[in-house]
């Protein structure tokens, strides 16, 4: 704090007491400033609705020429020995000034004593429409005047707020800048001065007070409007705002006299400064929203024909007699159909994008036009798209499975990830047009099924279970057979888990709701570790190092550790994408809400997922969850 802050009136003789009476000079002191040259006065009819504590009385302060309540221990006559003292010390400009208007005030009081006694007649509101004048520059009298006489002396009254329910904010904010007591003082008309420093500036003449009086009744509720829209343009009362005017009359006196002065223009003027006003309140976290960094669609990946995986080299598969037909070549379709190919496998394919199956033609597979197509010429059809809409599409639509009316005990083996409602309606379909029906859920990502590290669950039709054998033994590293009440053996290096115990026989639907079960404890995992990490990184701990140390612990696993080491390094590149991961998860609380199975962190988990969406990473990998954890 400054050394003319720390002055204080309180010190001293205090048995020593003083008595003020209306026009006597003092020096009062107010929180937050230096002692200040003012005058006892009869409070304004505004300062009497405020509240003030006991022993205050009413002080104008010079310079400012503003009111306010001031305890009588914060005040001493003007005239003593402490006023070399608090004169002298080094003060801002507001305070010389105000020493220059008490010496004037000595000499002739006249001025001074005419504005107290205005103000202390009667009150002063001013209604909307006087201020609308005062903002656009002169009212309806002066306006008139102008174009009679062409220029007018300034010395009208500009009115400002008192009472208003901001001014200690306002002034508070003003203190270093201006140092005028008048911080939470309540403000009056004030005398314009501008015509007489300025050198013929102008500044704006409000309506007199008795008309104002006259119309208060008829404009309350307009007056409060105002006094808010007054409060932001006056948060200097007196002398500051008064500047503000007589610079904003000088520019359009000096400036161009069509539109600088021109109620349009200024118009524009205040709108420019609250614009102005309001991106320099802007808070650090909306500056953060917005410096979110710019999303990138991911570049798609072409499917490497010639690539090999050394885990598939060492598995002795041999490929089935059958045609395989393969509708639906995505992420995850095209990396098994490729697999089967290398094995050795006879395929057909389908995709809606016909210049996908271009590469996989070049290795030896045959395209068909639709899906029906590839039914014809195939003895079991695979199906693999993005979610259950697509998946019934193929089979119900146009030119689908089912426009062949009799299939001829083909299978068809449905690898989308869907519901159990959906895949229930689809085997239902199959079987009515003489067809055998397999769901085999696959659950893993793009790299395992390269790898032919996949997890797949089957359920339905059990020789279509195992005419499909070869065709697993490419892809998958275990596979569950969900329905049957009799295992089948394990053949070759291939291991075929069976599950006997928990699900009715022949029961479709059940690879599905485990394959749905397992994506819930995938993806409330992926957020916690996102937002784990987030925090980690708010604290700026290096995430390798929690990835590091989350690896030496009884928690880590393979899957989490990878997720890990993409978030820390921003590398999204889709292995399993984040829409499938959303698409899942909804998937999920549909089957919990038909058994009204309540899962409060799932559905939480799932609008993380749906915001992650927005944000633009719907085609990055799941990991991309990290991002929106940050923002």
């Amino acid at each position: 704090m400054s050394k003319n802050k720390k002055l204080s009136l309180s010190g001293g003789d205090t048995a020593e007491k003083f008595i003020y009476k209306p026009k006597d000079l003092i020096w009062a002191k107010m929180k937050g400033f230096t002692p200040w040259p003012g005058m006892i006065v009869e409070p304004p009819l505004d300062l009497l609705n405020q509240q003030r504590r006991t022993n205050s009385k009413c002080v104008f302060f010079f310079g400012s020429r503003n009111f306010a309540w001031i305890e009588e221990n914060n005040i001493k006559p003007f005239e003593g020995p402490w006023k070399e003292e608090l004169a002298k010390v080094s003060k801002p400009a507001a305070f010389r000034h105000a020493m220059t208007d008490i010496e004037k005030y000595i000499d002739d009081p006249a001025e001074v004593d005419e504005q107290v006694n205005d103000s202390c007649g009667m009150p002063n509101h001013a209604t909307e429409a006087d201020f609308d004048k005062i903002r656009d520059g002169l009212d309806d009298e002066e306006a008139a005047g102008e174009e009679a006489s062409g220029a007018d002396a300034n010395n009208g009254l500009v009115a400002h707020v008192v009472g208003s329910p901001d001014a200690g904010e306002g002034a508070e904010n003003n203190a270093d800048s201006s140092g005028s007591p008048s911080a939470s003082a309540a403000v009056t008309t004030t005398p314009a001065t501008g015509g007489k420093s300025g050198g013929g500036k102008r500044t704006p003449k409000a309506k007199s007070v008795t008309a104002v009086s006259a119309t208060k009744s008829a404009k309350a509720s307009a007056a409060k409007t105002a006094q808010k829209r007054r409060v932001s343009s006056h948060q200097t009362p007196g002398g500051a705002s008064s500047a503000k005017r007589g610079k904003r009359a000088a520019s359009g006196d000096a400036g161009d006299e069509a539109a600088g002065s021109s109620p349009n223009a200024r118009r524009r003027l205040e709108t420019d400064a609250l614009l102005a006003s309001l991106a320099a309140k802007r808070g650090p976290n909306a500056i953060a929203l917005l410096d979110r960094p710019v999303v990138t669609r991911p570049e798609t990946q072409a499917i490497d024909m010639n690539s090999r995986s050394n885990t598939l080299a060492d598995r002795e598969i041999v490929p089935s007699e059958q045609t395989i037909g393969f509708l639906g070549l995505g992420m995850m379709g095209s990396t098994i159909v490729k697999d089967l190919i290398y094995t050795g496998h006879k395929v057909v394919v389908w995709n809606r994008t016909i210049d996908k199956c271009q590469p996989f033609v070049e290795a030896g597979a045959e395209v068909k036009d639709t899906p029906m197509d590839v039914v014809e010429a195939a003895d079991v059809i695979f199906c693999c798209v993005s979610d259950p809409k697509g998946a019934k599409d193929l089979v119900f639509g146009n030119c689908g499975v089912l426009q062949l009316k009799d299939l001829n005990n083909k299978a068809y083996v449905e690898m989308s990830t869907i519901d159990p409602e959906t895949s229930t309606d689809i085997g239902e379909g199959i079987k009515q047009c003489n067809g055998r029906y397999l769901e085999a859920q696959i659950h893993g990502s793009r790299q395992e099924a390269a790898d032919g590290m996949l997890i797949i669950l089957a359920g339905g039709d059990r020789t279509v279970f195992e005419e499909c054998h070869s065709c697993f033994k490419t892809i998958a590293k275990n596979t569950f057979f969900l329905g049957s009440k009799y295992p089948i053996p394990s053949v070759s290096s291939q291991r075929i888990f069976l599950n006997v115990c928990y699900f009715r026989p022949a029961d479709v639907g059940n690879a599905c709701k485990v394959n749905l079960i397992l994506q819930t404890i995938l993806g409330v995992s992926l957020v916690g570790l996102a937002e784990a990490l987030a925090l980690a990184d708010r604290f700026s701990i290096s995430l390798n190092d929690i990835i590091d140390i989350f690896d030496l612990t009884s928690m880590k696993s393979p899957l989490l550790l990878a997720k890990g080491k993409e978030m820390a390094k921003g590398d999204f590149n889709p292995q399993q994408p984040l829409s499938h991961m959303q698409r899942d998860l909804r998937l999920v609380l549909n089957m919990a809400e038909n058994l009204d199975q309540s899962m409060p962190v799932t559905s939480i988990t799932n609008e993380v997922f749906k915001h992650t969406k927005r944000l633009g990473y719907s085609e990055h990998d799941s990991s991309a969850v990290f991002v929106r954890s940050r923002f």
